[in-house]
């Protein structure tokens, strides 16, 4: 009787716990939400009993595609139009935290007001990844989920089991977000990809041949921490740890990195648990660096082979003053080929449109992945 009681306070006490642990997650993820005023206005026909109301909501509008203007590019929304008005600018209202009108007339047959509307620009980027959209900003990248487990003489044996059981939840993940995925199966052996186990420079190499433009590197560890007896019966309690880092394979760069330790249990669900957690803070990195690319330049890997040194510093100038164009930087000359890394504000076609427009010397492209151009002098 007393161990019935027992496990239904212990019941209760779980329930309340998980309870109280996603009020205060929803609390803190709503008090986290960003958000940015725009000054904006719109426009009613006006002698109509809703004249205000209309132009208040055109106003709302503009001010959601503005905020809309920051996240993507402008003719990314006009090719996608149609899923602009369907998606998003159909539920303005919902973007639109508080307004407030700072100035309306009428005039000429219009109703014209002005206000300072706050916009929630997690909600409309949530609404435009699930639209697709930032993934065409990005021109549909594909991904691949790779392990690179550690070496530990204190790691539960084999552990293999643990790392895979990580990745594939963290491949789950991404599936879910509609990242495209690169089938490891179908593109790399078994003999190549344990050739590359454990070299971090290796695997990237091998998921760039396969055309993937991100790489996941998941590990997971497990130690055992101690035994507890639990209602007469022996568990063994495990200690976990997961790591991810998702890298550009054109470039090389980490864009996340991360770690997460699973609270300690005699399941797997601690790696479960904290393995997806890991690949939505990851996958959050990402849409958020891919926000800040419409703002910010994006560094592209270019490689001009067949040049001689004053050609290079001859085109060197040229690129500078292609409108885009942050910074240049040469990182090496060898063997008649030039590397260099451009700090662009556009997309690699832009800059590609750009470098074949310069006349002397003038560039063949033979080359190109969402960040890595190639090309030959003629």
């Amino acid at each position: 009787m007393a161990e019935r009681i027992s496990k239904k306070i212990l019941y209760v006490f779980i329930y309340l716990v998980a309870v109280t642990s996603s009020i205060l997650s929803i609390g803190y993820s709503s008090a986290e939400e960003k958000s940015e005023t725009i000054l904006t206005t719109g426009v009613a026909m006006a002698g109509q009993p809703d004249s205000r109301r209309n132009a208040i909501e055109d106003a709302m509008r503009n001010a959601v595609e503005e905020a809309m203007g920051t996240i993507v590019n402008v003719e990314l929304l006009v090719e996608n139009k149609a899923i602009v008005n369907e998606k998003i600018l159909s539920q303005t209202k919902g973007y639109i935290q508080n307004y407030k009108v700072n100035s309306e007339e009428e005039k000429n047959g219009l109703y014209r007001v002005q206000i300072e509307a706050t916009v929630k620009l997690g909600k409309v980027r949530d609404d435009m990844e699930a639209a697709g959209l930032l993934m065409k900003r990005k021109q549909m990248p594909r991904l691949m989920v790779l392990t690179m487990p550690r070496t530990d003489p204190q790691l539960i044996s084999p552990g293999k089991q643990y790392v895979d059981s990580a990745a594939g939840v963290v491949e789950g993940v991404f599936l879910k977000k509609k990242f495209s995925m690169v089938d490891i199966n179908q593109h790399i052996s078994k003999q190549k990809l344990a050739q590359a186990s454990g070299n971090r420079d290796k695997l990237i190499a091998l998921a760039r041949d396969t055309g993937a433009e991100l790489l996941v590197l998941t590990d997971a560890i497990r130690y055992f921490e101690r035994n507890v007896v639990l209602y007469g019966s022996n568990y063994d309690i495990f200690r976990s740890e997961i790591q991810l880092r998702v890298i550009e394979t054109g470039t090389g760069k980490v864009i996340y990195s991360g770690s997460k330790q699973g609270e300690p249990s005699a399941s797997m669900d601690a790696v479960y648990d904290a393995s997806r957690e890991l690949a939505n803070a990851a996958i959050e990195s990402i849409l958020q660096k891919w926000s800040s690319d419409v703002n910010n330049a994006t560094t592209y890997k270019l490689t001009i082979a067949r040049m001689d040194f004053n050609s290079l510093e001859k085109l060197e100038k040229q690129i500078r003053n292609i409108s885009g164009v942050d910074n240049l930087y040469r990182r090496a000359f060898e063997a008649g080929q030039g590397h260099f890394d451009i700090e662009y504000r556009g997309t690699a076609d832009d800059l590609i449109k750009k470098l074949t427009s310069i006349k002397s010397p003038s560039l063949s492209i033979t080359g190109m992945s969402q960040q890595t151009i190639e090309a030959v002098a003629q």
